[in-house]
């Protein structure tokens, strides 16, 4: 039974991980649960790659720059352009 737990926290939690973080980064979460759960480094890629295109309640594109930015920032951090708070929702 300790076998299983150990299997468990060494391959399934970096797994789940990556399962969602790949859902919010808008790529394919059994690829990436799949890769975490192997490799666990692939979770610091995973971490670190910000998408190319808005996901919404996760990322979204600034209207001056371009670039993607969190859901929550107020500010783009890249060029300090106010976001609206009505295009958030």
């Amino acid at each position: 039974m300790s076998e299983m737990i150990f299997l468990l926290l060494i391959f399934g939690l970096p797994a789940a991980l990556g399962f969602k973080l790949a859902l919010s980064r808008g790529k394919n979460p059994f690829l990436w649960g799949m890769l975490s759960g192997i490799f666990p480094f692939f979770l610091v890629v995973l971490h670190f790659h910000r998408p190319d295109h808005e996901i919404r309640g996760h990322f979204r594109k600034c209207r001056t720059c371009g670039r993607t930015v969190l859901w929550k920032d107020t500010v783009c951090k890249y060029c300090s352009a106010k976001i609206d708070v009505s295009e958030r929702q």
